[in-house]
């Protein structure tokens, strides 16, 4: 996984400690580490990672998301998704790229490709349930 999402302790500047609970909404550039209990909505830039021992409650738009933990709740990342090997979501995920590794364990719809991550990119689920990124809009014909 050279790709991979970089998890190195030093690299969070906000972390949510194992004996932690915590509800309410984050909002911040960096990037997050849950090592606890966290309910409500995280949105940053950077980068959110939930720990083995993490379980989120929560609407999470970020830069990045790597799970070991448990998350209930939809994941939109302008970047990647990885779903670790203990990783356990019950909800959506909305991400350029995703990545699963065996043993990980994932309820959910998940919309995958370019630019689906990025905000505001719309989609659209026709009648066959596939969601397709939505087509460009057209100009109005002036008269």
């Amino acid at each position: 996984m050279a790709d991979s999402i970089s998890t190195k302790p030093e690299e969070f500047t906000t972390v949510i400690g194992p004996d932690a609970q915590f509800k309410g909404e984050l909002t911040f550039q960096g990037a997050v580490r849950v090592d606890g209990q966290f309910e409500g909505s995280i949105q940053t830039s950077g980068k959110v990672f939930v720990s083995k021992g993490g379980k989120l409650k929560a609407e999470v738009k970020s830069g990045s998301v790597a799970l070991e933990g448990q998350v209930d709740g939809n994941l939109t990342a302008d970047d990647r998704v990885e779903l670790r090997a203990t990783a356990q979501l019950r909800g959506d995920v909305r991400a350029a790229k995703l990545l699963v590794v065996e043993g990980a364990s994932f309820v959910g719809r998940c919309e995958v490709g370019p630019n689906l991550g990025a905000p505001g990119a719309p989609a659209t689920r026709p009648a066959d349930g596939v969601a397709r990124p939505a087509a460009p809009p057209v100009a109005a014909a002036r008269h």
